[in-house]
């Protein structure tokens, strides 16, 4: 279905270009977002305006979603009032929300230009298993590894794919905290003369680094290179990096540098596990 031939969406464009016509170009997003929510209130269109929910996972919050509009149950609204174009960024938070509400289209819409734009997105899920794949020899607790994957599979079998990285951060999280397992979120660490360093990953039963990546191509040179700095700052032999992309999952198993004097960084090449 179009644009057009979608009348709850061609509603909600009209009014939106009505705010856009009455009062311009240039305010903020909140004085655009109060407008419409007046007039789609006049026009008895059903909508709920910043609903703010949890995604809750074994009993722990991942993450928390607030869209700008989830309009009759039937799409998800958000809207900009940008100097540039729409990003990529903007997208993924729409899909994310999509996912959330379990709706599958989606509509953008910028006041931040002479005429009104919008971007109708349409949400497609996506379901996904993580590989099978040997425990490498340099894993210490090789238990402790499969109880990790175990619990992150287990997580992603039940919600799929499609969500962004800060919500996989908090669904990883909150899946091996529903495992039982003892965990220092963001740990920090001494970095030669500087005060604590806060890194973004997860140290598992003070025995390894978790690293989650989500949206991109794959696991990179970078991924790994990042993953030995938090290794070798943390004092830890090994760690696992979890990619949840677009349209599959993975894992790799990394170890830290036995030679930290000549760590090289992400952007000398590819590191050695």
């Amino acid at each position: 279905m179009t644009k057009e031939d979608d009348p709850i969406t061609r509603s909600f464009i009209g009014l939106a270009m009505m705010v856009h016509s009455s009062i311009g170009p240039g305010l903020t997003e909140e004085t655009y977002h109060q407008e419409l929510v007046r007039e789609l209130n006049s026009a008895g269109i059903p909508h709920l305006s910043k609903p703010k929910q949890n995604l809750v996972y074994r009993g722990f919050v991942a993450d928390t979603f607030e869209p700008d509009f989830v309009v009759q149950d039937h799409f998800i609204a958000e809207l900009k009032a940008l100097r540039g174009e729409f990003m990529p960024a903007h997208m993924v938070q729409l899909f994310c929300y999509c996912k959330f509400w379990r709706l599958r289209t989606s509509l953008l819409v910028d006041f931040g230009k002479q005429s009104l734009q919008s971007k109708r997105l349409l949400y497609q899920s996506h379901t996904s298993q993580l590989p099978e794949i040997e425990i490498p020899d340099f894993i210490t607790d090789q238990v402790l590894a499969e109880n990790i994957i175990t619990a992150v599979g287990v997580c992603l079998n039940e919600l799929g794919l499609g969500y962004r990285e800060t919500t996989w951060n908090g669904l990883v999280t909150a899946a091996l905290q529903g495992a039982a397992l003892k965990l220092r979120i963001n740990p920090t660490a001494k970095v030669h003369g500087h005060a604590e360093v806060s890194l973004s990953s997860l140290v598992v039963e003070e025995t390894c680094t978790i690293l989650v990546i989500a949206l991109t191509d794959g696991t990179t040179a970078s991924d790994r290179a990042r993953l030995h700095t938090h290794l070798r700052w943390l004092n830890l032999d090994w760690g696992i990096i979890f990619h949840f992309g677009k349209s599959n999952a993975n894992l790799c198993f990394v170890q830290r540098p036995s030679n930290m004097d000549g760590f090289r960084p992400a952007d000398s090449g590819r590191p050695t596990d």
